[in-house]
Parts: structure tokens; C-alpha cells; sequence
């Protein structure tokens, strides 16, 4: 069993954050989540806040406002490692997903695979990741979940199923890894509600 380190990083230069959320601002512009409606930059501000509210900082900060710029935007790889360096730019390409895998279900559980291999700050960074996006869903009723799901090519049921596993894979990783409860929290919201 790998063991993920829950400690905060050394701290790294808090401009380089500050650069990388102005960048996700810019990058992102014009787009939406298609959970919520709200201006899709604010996910990435979510993750990074749970962070920081743990107490992290440095590269994983910085990579939270950064995790989908490859995925949603035009910017490359390359780009990140030049403007923020190869260790923030690792940490993108572990969360990034390969488009090239056309199957909702099938291109989650790659991601995952990669994020497992990689583990390190690739992992916090991913759990953080799954509690927004679960609470993102909390925030459409549940009414209009079904279409949501539509938006996106799943449904709430695979996507259960998906944080189902997640927290599984997580747990087996480490069972220390961060946000694990916060997970647990939001998956069993996210049940009762749509058994009610």
C-alpha cells in the first residue's frame, strides 16, 4: 500500500498562485460548469480552497487553479511547465484526462488509474477534486439532475457508482488520505437524496 503524505508542502512562493489563479481567470473565461451555470473557474477555486483551508500551499495550490486548463482550454502542456514549472506541470498532466478515451465511464476510471500510480500531491489534489464536483452536483435539484447528467454524457447514477470507487481506491491507497470523510459525506448526501 502506497501511503500519501497528509502534511502540507514546504511552503513555495505564494505569487506563483496567485499567477496561476489569474491565468485559470483568463484561460477559462467564457466558460461554464455544466453542473451549475456558474463561471467554470470557480471549481477550480473551490478545489484550491479546500485545499488552503487543510493547509496546503505551494505546488498544490498553484495546480488546483490549474488542473483543467489542459483538458477545457487551447493551453499546453508545455505552456504550464514554462510559466509554472515542471513540478506543478506533473501534477496538471496526472489530473489531466486522455481525451483520446471517448467513454465517460471508461476516461474517469483512467484518470484514476493515473492518479493512483502517481499518488503524492496527484492524489490530494484529486480527492479535493471529487468533493467539489460532488458538491457541485448537491447544488442542482434533484429534479433537474437527469439532465445534467445528460450535459455532461453520464447520468447520477454512474456518477455515483464513479465516486463509489473513488472512494474506495482512495481509501485503499491510504486510508489517510485527505478529504476522505468529506467524500464519504457528500456521496452519502448525493444517495439519500436521489432515493427520496
Amino acid at each position: 500500500m502506497t501511503e500519501v503524505s497528509t502534511r502540507p508542502e514546504p511552503s513555495a512562493s505564494p505569487e506563483l498562485a496567485t499567477a496561476a489563479l489569474r491565468f485559470a481567470r483568463r484561460v477559462h473565461l467564457g466558460q461554464h460548469r455544466k453542473q451549475t451555470g456558474e463561471q467554470f473557474v470557480q471549481h477550480p477555486i473551490a478545489v484550491a480552497d479546500l485545499l488552503l483551508d487543510s493547509g496546503y500551499d505551494g505546488a498544490l495550490i498553484t495546480a488546483a487553479y490549474l488542473h483543467d486548463v489542459v483538458e477545457k482550454t487551447h493551453v499546453e502542456l508545455d505552456e504550464i511547465r514554462e510559466r509554472f514549472g515542471p513540478q506543478v506541470a506533473g501534477l496538471v498532466d496526472d489530473l489531466s484526462e486522455d481525451p483520446a478515451i471517448e467513454v465517460y465511464g471508461a476516461r474517469k476510471r483512467a484518470l484514476r488509474r493515473g492518479i493512483l500510480e502517481a499518488g503524492g500531491g496527484s492524489v490530494i489534489v484529486y480527492a479535493a477534486d471529487r468533493v467539489a464536483n460532488m458538491r457541485d452536483w448537491r447544488k442542482v435539484p434533484p429534479a433537474d439532475r437527469p439532465a445534467c447528467g445528460e450535459r455532461l454524457g453520464t447520468s447520477l447514477d454512474e456518477r455515483l457508482e464513479l465516486w463509489r470507487e473513488d472512494l474506495e481506491a482512495l481509501h485503499e491507497l491510504d486510508p489517510d488520505t485527505p478529504f476522505l470523510e468529506e467524500m464519504e459525506s457528500e456521496l452519502e448526501g448525493l444517495r439519500s437524496e436521489a432515493l427520496s
